[in-house]
């Protein structure tokens, strides 16, 4: 009787271990389900918000997949700051300085759609060509830069929904750096954006001596933005914008220069012919810009172009319909004065000077203001 409650018993302990090790078995496989099931419900395959937007989903849904990036230990722990540094802060457009610095608003770009990409380049600048932007769409003396290697670092998005219109974003979860170029700017306003809502958006500004302060403002809705300038006692060559998220960072209406010096030129605005000059890179005139004459200071803070432009407003200013062709003769005898003393000045050479003369025969003035 002993001997078979023994194998009982002995049958029981083999059939509880043999069930034990199927189940060890089975568990990593129901493991890998439900992995697999998770995957198929997961948007971290979507690098970009262009990716999304090409994918279908909309723009909030895959902001709010992405996680939540907290500043780095780099990151100077600044809030919203009114003076650092020799800088100055403003919230409120009435409150700068001057408010009739040259500013780029991205309004020449030839597209009116949602949205679109930049060119691989990552940087936007006034010799960009592509097929949004055109070369001197871009004001001189400032560029546009995302930190992202790679495709897909600069968005340009307008949506009348919105209230958007040709506003410049970073594309990814990095900074948007904007540079200026010509060691001249003292004074900076814009306006802030994000694709995220609810949220700061900080600016740290650097000049030629390094970093010099950071400032923020908190956005409710990134797409309508807030006003943020700043002015420096030494010039400011670089604003690297980032949000409280990582990236995502938009800017429009970006007013730069120098509240003394509106262009930039080199001199003072009470000793200016033009404190706002044509600060274009070469010479046109109506359209011809042969042969890629660079347009240079002449004297006085007038440029090339200021001259130039000058003359067809004279012009112009006298045509009535029926002397064009007396007008076109006294465009042509004065500007063959005025090219004449930038090759005494040794500006130009005898070519150029003649090159010039044959795109202003063939110009439409008067009449025509595009220069």
């Amino acid at each position: 009787m002993k001997k078979l409650k023994m194998s009982f018993w002995l049958l029981i302990t083999v059939a509880i271990f043999t069930s034990c090790e199927k189940e060890t078995t089975t568990l990593p496989e129901n493991s890998q389900l439900n992995v697999q099931e998770t995957k198929t419900v997961d948007l971290k395959d979507i690098k970009s918000v262009g990716e999304a937007i090409l994918a279908g989903v909309d723009i909030q849904t895959y902001l709010n997949s992405i996680p939540k990036r907290e500043n780095t230990a780099s990151r100077p722990a600044l809030s919203r700051i009114t003076e650092n540094n020799g800088l100055n802060f403003f919230f409120n457009a009435e409150d700068m300085p001057c408010g009739d610095l040259p500013t780029e608003s991205f309004d020449d770009a030839d597209y009116d759609w949602y949205a679109t990409y930049g060119d691989d380049s990552n940087i936007l600048d006034e010799n960009t060509d592509s097929y949004i932007f055109s070369p001197g769409d871009i004001l001189p003396g400032i560029s546009f830069e995302s930190a992202l290697g790679e495709w897909y670092g600069l968005y340009l998005w307008t949506d009348e929904y919105y209230n958007v219109d040709k506003a410049l974003f970073e594309n990814n979860d990095e900074d948007l750096i904007i540079n200026f170029t010509n060691n001249n700017v003292t004074s900076v306003s814009m306006n802030v954006k994000s694709w995220y809502w609810d949220l700061n958006i900080y600016m740290d500004v650097y000049g030629d001596s390094g970093y010099l302060g950071t400032s923020s403002v908190y956005l409710d809705n990134g797409y309508e933005g807030e006003y943020w300038g700043v002015t420096s006692v030494e010039p400011i060559t670089k604003i690297v914008m980032y949000t409280s998220y990582g990236g995502y960072a938009g800017v429009d209406n970006v007013s730069f220069g120098n509240c003394n010096d509106l262009d930039g030129d080199g001199v003072l605005n009470e000793n200016d012919a033009h404190p706002n000059s044509d600060l274009r890179a070469t010479v046109n005139i109506g359209g011809c810009d042969y042969p890629n004459i660079d347009n240079v200071l002449v004297k006085n803070g007038s440029t090339m172009m200021d001259q130039i432009n000058d003359l067809v407003a004279q012009i112009n200013a006298q045509y009535n319909g029926e002397n064009y062709t007396y007008l076109h003769k006294m465009f042509m005898t004065k500007l063959a004065g005025i090219t004449y003393s930038w090759r005494t000045a040794r500006l130009i050479t005898t070519r150029e000077r003649s090159a010039i003369s044959s795109c202003a025969w063939i110009a439409q003035i008067p009449y025509n203001m595009e220069s």
